[in-house]
This record gives structure tokens, sequence and C-alpha cells, in this order.
């Protein structure tokens, strides 16, 4: 929209400026920390039958960790994965951990933030959470494990 594109511009602008000043020899890297995903509002709300299964929600929209009540955790991930598999990887924990999405060794005081499972999406969807809404509608998100959010943008560029 209109205010993406004017910060756009202003990012240009700015890349610019610094190209114009660096020294003979010199260079400009610009990147990003993750890249994101066009979602726009293909937001899921998720079934309030399985939110009954859920204590709280974490993670990002893209990447959504739900906390089992006690004793539910296996009945979510099966029910999660029902409805929800065409979209996502609905994955456990124990899994996460023991394929080492996030590196060799998880710490047990990191490990048990975790929720019990996770809707990680690979459609171009994100999962709603009230609690982790702004005021601010967003056209893309990020957070997932697809290669358009785990490529990071880089531009090199010499004066």
């Amino acid at each position: 929209g209109e205010f993406y594109d004017a910060e756009l511009r202003a990012a240009d602008r700015l890349v610019a400026d610094v190209l114009a000043i660096l020294p003979p020899g010199a260079a400009l890297l610009v990147t990003a920390d993750h890249g994101q995903v066009e979602v726009g509002d293909r937001t899921v709300t998720p079934d309030p039958a399985l939110l009954a299964m859920v204590t709280q929600q974490s993670g990002e929209g893209r990447f959504r960790w739900w906390h089992a009540r006690r004793g539910m955790a296996e009945e979510l991930h099966a029910a999660a994965a029902a409805a929800y598999g065409d979209i996502a990887w609905v994955v456990s924990r124990e899994q996460v951990i023991d394929e080492q999405w996030f590196g060799a060794l998880v710490a047990a005081p990191v490990a048990a933030r975790l929720g019990d499972v996770a809707l990680v999406a690979h459609a171009p969807v994100s999962f709603f959470d009230p609690a982790d809404s702004g005021p601010f509608p967003l056209i893309c998100r990020h957070g997932s494990m697809t290669a358009a959010e785990m490529l990071v943008p880089l531009l090199a560029a010499q004066p």
C-alpha cells in the first residue's frame, strides 16, 4: 500500500545517500533478519473445539504454539493435524527438539517454555491469537520454515 511504498522509497534513498559518501574500495551491505510471506487477510481463526484443549497460545502467527491442557497434548496434536495438516506442519515439541529445528541443543528451561503442539504454516496463512494482534493489519508475515521466510535478503553495492 501507500505507506509501505513510501517506506521502500525512503530505504532506497538512504542506501543511495550512504553509497554517495562511501570512500573508494568500501562496500555497503544491506540485509534483513528474515524473509516475508504475503498472507493478506488469510488468517485462520482456530476451531473453538481445538482451543478448548489449549491453555494458551504463543509464538508467531506462522509458527503458532499451543500449550495443551494437562493430559491433552496427544489428542490436541491429532486433532490439529486433522484440521490443519493441509496448510501447516503440525508438530509436537518433542518432534521439533528431536529434529533439531532450533539447533543441536535446546536447554531444558527453553524447552519448558515451548508449547506442546506447533502449527507451522506452509501455506500463505497465519493462525490467529487474540493476544497477539495489534491495531495494524499485517499484509506480510514471517516466522515459519518456508524458504521465503528463512532465506535472508542481501544487497551488496559499491560506489
